[in-house]
């Protein structure tokens, strides 16, 4: 009995030491195939994803500016947008908008002043409201969303975004400040970004979203429709 079982075992064994040993001469032979194509799908499948998310907006916008929205006033903000788009563009039953944003300073409104006590005395020192790397990154990540890719045509920008960036793909006559609107003082989830916030619709370019006469003519209307807010109708 004894003998049967050490058989068993050694069989056992072997058996285990060649699945194991061609997984690793296959891995040795082939894993910088298995890494390539693995990364390879990982970055199709995430690009799917995003192009699947895009398709349930019927207007996406984005925001450069210093305020960063909790998740109640952004949701709040992009109903008051939906409320306004002017119809459900890709008949799913419901106005959807999307919402991009990058939190950007100017040099100024980086440092905030604050108010301390070193030795006894009394003191301002200046402090940073988010590292300069940050800062510098977001600018970088809206300006490639905006000229480089396309994506986006209707933008919601601080004065000090708009002059740096949005300005010169601007359409003449098509921007405005947002507190000068009834969108604005009439709603109070548009109220939380200031008042001196810029509303622009950008020129159409060549690639991305805006490319796409349908999609661009969304972004068109809901800036029109942000203008023409009479709280009065």
């Amino acid at each position: 009995m004894n003998d049967k079982e050490n058989k068993y075992d050694s069989t056992e064994i072997v058996t285990e030491n060649r699945a194991y040993n061609k997984l690793s001469n296959f891995w040795y032979h082939n894993k910088w195939t298995v890494i390539v194509v693995t990364f390879f799908v990982v970055v199709i499948a995430v690009c799917t994803l995003q192009m699947i998310g895009k398709d349930k907006y019927d207007v996406s916008i984005v925001y450069g500016g210093t305020v960063r929205m909790s998740a109640d006033e952004r949701a709040s903000f992009v109903g008051t947008l939906q409320d306004v788009l002017p119809k459900d563009y890709d008949n799913n039953g419901k106005k959807a908008v999307g919402l991009v944003e990058y939190q950007i300073f100017s040099e100024e409104e980086i440092f905030t002043e604050i108010e301390t006590v070193i030795d006894g005395e009394s003191v301002t020192l200046k402090k940073e409201q988010v590292a300069l790397s940050w800062n510098t990154e977001q600018f970088s990540s809206m300006q490639s969303a905006v000229s480089k890719t396309g994506e986006y045509s209707l933008c919601f920008a601080s004065p000090y975004v708009y002059e740096q960036l949005l300005k010169g793909y601007a359409v003449e006559g098509k921007t405005v400040r947002l507190g000068d609107t009834d969108f604005y003082l009439y709603n109070e989830a548009v109220q939380v970004l200031p008042a001196d916030t810029v509303v622009c619709l950008l020129r159409q370019f060549a690639i991305g979203q805006s490319s796409k006469d349908e999609v661009y003519n969304r972004s068109v209307a809901l800036f029109d429709a942000i203008v023409a807010y009479d709280v009065a109708e």
